[in-house]
């Protein structure tokens, strides 16, 4: 899948999710759920948490 900032997310041969901005900077996800954080971490700069504050995204 590609979003519209050119993010995408892609399954592996090994069942693995590389996870891609549109920089063409990279990162190996074991699971779709932590693909799926992992790419809104990069597109909107921050992550949302469990808890009710912000915390920065570490990408």
């Amino acid at each position: 899948m590609q979003t519209p900032r050119g993010s995408s997310i892609q399954k592996t041969e090994d069942g693995q999710f590389l996870v891609c901005n549109a920089e063409n900077q990279c990162h190996f996800k074991r699971s779709l759920y932590l693909a799926e954080e992992e790419l809104e971490g990069m597109e909107h700069g921050y992550a949302f948490p469990y808890a009710t504050n912000f915390r920065k995204s570490l990408t």
